[in-house]
């Protein structure tokens, strides 16, 4: 067995991928404000006092305003900024007694459909502020209880409490581990790489081809980051921006090797 066995590798896909700090946590503002999700007012305001990095060790000034943009975007669901937010029924009546809106505004959009309840609140998407760096991953269960409440986890866990799948998955019985859970504290994970990019460069030199696609309503890894670094990779462009259809409609736009994806985080 030789000692650096290779692998029979023709390329890769990169979906959604949290690459680099830099170009991932920072193309989050901008992002918001070409969503539509944040008023220019709040844009040009965390613009000025953060002059383009709007996270890691800011002025004081910068993180009131990072803070601000945040707190506007806390009912969004990350990964689908137009899908429904899951919401624990406590959190949705603290928030309809504490809003100034009236009565009639709170009523837009309800529905005799319930939303499934989430039993849990621990969330999928990376912390804010948190970039992905070199030692321990800091989980929502370890930021005292802080989650994204968005994501139902009601039927996973439901099918993953089965004693009959957890059989057929090869795992511990509930009495013996307890029950899943979306985001545990009992896994401790850590990081030993920081930024992708060098890798990117390195494979694409190496004559790897790579598909990297993005939801372009993906707000936890937002498509504008995703293009940022993979236009610094420095290749120049073969083919412009052109839509794809499904069905006679433009479904999307794209050009290799960035490919734009509707609407939600891309699997």
């Amino acid at each position: 067995m030789a000692l650096k066995p290779r692998i029979n590798l023709k390329g890769y896909l990169i979906g959604n991928g949290a690459t680099d700090a830099d170009y991932d946590l920072n193309s989050f503002v901008p992002f918001a404000h070409g969503m539509g999700l944040i008023s220019t007012d709040l844009f040009e305001d965390v613009s000025a006092a953060c002059h383009g990095t709007f996270w890691g060790k800011v002025n004081d000034v910068c993180q009131e305003n990072i803070d601000r943009n945040r707190w506007e975007l806390k009912d969004l669901n990350t990964y689908n900024i137009l899908a429904p937010c899951y919401h624990h029924p406590e959190v949705q009546e603290t928030a309809f007694v504490n809003s100034s809106l009236p009565s009639s505004f709170r009523k837009l959009g309800e529905t005799e459909r319930p939303f499934p309840v989430r039993k849990r609140t621990a969330g999928l998407s990376w912390p804010l502020g948190l970039p992905v760096s070199s030692g321990h991953v800091t989980l929502w269960p370890e930021l005292g209880g802080r989650s994204l409440p968005c994501m139902s986890d009601e039927l996973a866990t439901i099918w993953l409490d089965d004693e009959d799948v957890r059989a057929a998955i090869h795992a511990k019985p509930k009495s013996l581990i307890g029950s899943w859970e979306l985001n545990t504290s009992r896994i401790d994970y850590t990081h030993d790489i920081g930024s992708m990019v060098e890798y990117h460069k390195k494979f694409t030199a190496m004559g790897y081809r790579v598909l990297i696609y993005s939801g372009d309503h993906d707000l936890c890894i937002p498509f504008t980051g995703t293009e940022a670094w993979v236009r610094s990779l420095g290749y120049r462009v073969v083919n412009s921006w052109r839509p794809w259809r499904f069905g006679g409609q433009v479904a999307g736009y794209d050009v290799l090797p960035f490919f734009s994806t509707t609407v939600h985080l891309s699997p």
